[in-house]
């Protein structure tokens, strides 16, 4: 079962930490939560939350990962995050624990994760109030295109990188399954390319920078990322912030430097059930002073 979470409490009254992992949206697991979380289960619930994640990427990405072909798209992993918190909602209850608000947390794909359910669900469930949401090198915009064709982990070369594009594309939209046909992405800048009217509203439907401006108001947003991180394109965050300046929405952009300066942010996951360990890094100091003012 990949519908599973872990969570910790100590307190009857307490705002609630949601951590959602990353993995390029097909692998990963709840064990990978940064380390630091853990330093508030003394005065918050703490939870740290699996999801249905999609099949193997084209064969050039895959690997040894035995993750068999499926038909999972983003639609079924917010309602998996719709789920576990209705579940840690719940199971609070039953014990005496008073939830007053969800902070979402996530790295990379769990960080997009997190952005795209607080944008498209902020306040929409009394019982479910979300208080703000934490993207670690999260993606923001799969509309940008310069951005996300020259991310080196992707592929060696533009074509093997638009391959991979165009195959997450697909998959995170369902694309395949409403149309019959696959994305195909074939130039660099390929939101010009003829074709594109045909994708655009999928693409827009799985970034939070278009729930901006749809939505009244989206919830107070935290970005960590590396100018040189070469998964997620340090561009998307900076678009996401300058749509975010011309709200009264609080927000902020950390980026980060040193060994930071990576997709990891400084920290490494040694193994599938391990904590991810940031170790001497000024962005985390920074982010939980951010984050603390919202557990007051």
């Amino acid at each position: 079962m990949s519908q599973r979470f872990d969570m910790a409490c100590k307190k009857k009254d307490v705002h609630a930490i949601v951590y959602i992992h990353g993995g390029a949206y097909f692998t990963g697991n709840r064990a990978q939560y940064p380390s630091f979380l853990a330093d508030y289960i003394g005065s918050s619930l703490f939870a740290t939350m699996d999801y249905r994640v999609l099949g193997c990427p084209p064969a050039w990405m895959a690997g040894d990962m035995v993750n068999a072909e499926n038909h999972i798209h983003m639609g079924d992993i917010l309602s998996d995050v719709d789920a576990a918190l209705v579940k840690i909602t719940g199971l609070s209850k039953e014990n005496g624990i008073a939830i007053k608000d969800f902070i979402l947390v996530g790295h990379s794909a769990g960080g997009h994760i997190a952005l795209l359910y607080g944008y498209r669900n902020y306040q929409q469930n009394e019982n479910i109030k979300i208080a703000a949401c934490v993207s670690l090198a999260g993606p923001t915009d799969f509309t940008d295109d310069t951005g996300w064709s020259s991310m080196g982990m992707w592929g060696k070369d533009l074509n093997e990188r638009l391959t991979f594009l165009s195959w997450m594309g697909t998959r995170l939209t369902d694309y395949k399954r409403l149309t019959g046909t696959s994305m195909e992405l074939t130039q660099y800048n390929w939101t010009k390319q003829r074709n594109y009217s045909a994708y655009r509203k999928h693409i827009e439907g799985i970034s939070p920078v278009s729930y901006v401006s749809r939505m009244e108001r989206v919830p107070p947003t935290l970005m960590v990322h590396a100018r040189s991180d070469d998964q997620v394109p340090y561009s998307n965050p900076l678009r996401l912030k300058a749509i975010l300046d011309n709200t009264s929405t609080p927000h902020k952009l950390i980026t980060t430097s040193g060994l930071a300066n990576t997709h990891m942010l400084g920290g490494e996951s040694y193994s599938e059930n391990s904590p991810i360990v940031f170790v001497n890094q000024t962005w985390v100091k920074q982010a939980k002073e951010w984050l603390e003012t919202y557990l007051g």
